[in-house]
C-alpha cells in the first residue's frame, strides 16, 4: 500500500513539473532580494528607450521595429494616448515597463504610482515588471512603493537624451529619450540599434534568456 502511495506522489510530481516546463511564461520575478536599483550588468548590452511623446514618428519606428527589441520604458499618459500603437506594442510581443515621472512627483503624491501601475495594467493585462523615473532617481519611499508592487527599478550607466549617440561597452544598460523635449532623433537610434548586438535585459543581468512574460 505504501509503495502504491509512493508511486503515485511520484507519477503526480513528474506530471506538475512537466505542465511547469510546458508553461511558456512566468508573471512576475525579482531581479534582486531586496529594494536595489539595477544599473550595469555583467553581460551584453541592453537597450531601454524611455517613452513619453510621440504618434506618427514613434508608430512608424514601431513597426519596422524588428528582434532583439528594446525593452520600452512606457509613460502612462502616453499609454493612454496612444491605443492603436500600444496594440500594435502587443502584437508584436516587444518587452515593456512603466516609465514614472520625474521622482520629485512621488513625494508630493505618493498616490500617483498606484495610478500609473492600474494604467498599464489596464492596457497590457498584466502588471508592469520593470519600474522607471524619468530623472533615473528613487526617493526612500517610493522605492518602498516599487517594491511593495513587485516591480524592479533599473536606472542605466549610460544615459542618452539628446546629441551624438554614446561609445558603450559590454554590461551596460542604456537609457534613450523619447520625451517632447528631450527627444534622440529617431534615425540616429536606428542607426545606433543597427551598429551593437543588443540583447534583452535579462540576458545582460543574468547571462541568459529567461522565459519571463513581457507583454501579453
Amino acid at each position: 500500500m505504501i509503495k502504491r502511495i509512493l508511486i503515485a506522489f511520484i507519477i503526480v510530481f513528474i506530471f506538475f513539473l512537466f505542465i511547469q516546463q510546458k508553461e511558456p511564461w512566468t508573471s512576475v520575478f525579482r531581479v534582486t532580494e531586496q529594494p536595489d536599483i539595477l544599473m550595469k550588468g555583467n553581460q551584453g548590452m541592453t537597450l531601454t528607450v524611455n517613452l513619453s511623446f510621440g504618434r506618427e514618428d514613434v508608430d512608424e519606428w514601431i513597426t519596422k521595429l524588428e528582434k532583439p527589441y528594446p525593452l520600452l520604458f512606457l509613460d502612462a499618459d502616453w499609454i493612454e494616448r496612444s491605443p492603436l500603437i500600444v496594440k500594435k506594442i502587443k502584437d508584436k510581443k516587444i518587452p515593456v515597463g512603466l516609465l514614472g515621472k520625474e521622482s520629485k512627483f512621488y513625494e508630493k503624491s505618493p498616490e500617483l504610482i498606484a495610478d500609473e501601475i492600474k494604467l498599464f495594467q489596464t492596457a497590457f493585462g498584466v502588471a508592469p515588471l520593470w519600474y522607471r523615473t524619468q530623472d533615473h532617481t528613487f526617493p526612500e519611499s517610493l522605492k518602498k512603493q516599487v517594491w511593495d508592487s513587485q516591480m524592479n527599478m533599473v536606472s542605466a550607466s549610460v544615459i542618452w537624451k539628446t546629441g551624438v549617440a554614446p561609445s558603450i561597452q559590454k554590461g551596460d544598460i542604456v537609457s534613450v529619450a523619447l520625451h517632447q523635449e528631450t527627444r534622440v532623433v529617431l534615425k540616429e537610434l536606428k542607426d545606433f540599434q543597427k551598429a551593437h548586438p543588443f540583447v534583452s535585459i535579462e540576458e545582460t543581468l543574468f547571462g541568459y534568456t529567461t522565459q519571463t512574460k513581457t507583454s501579453p
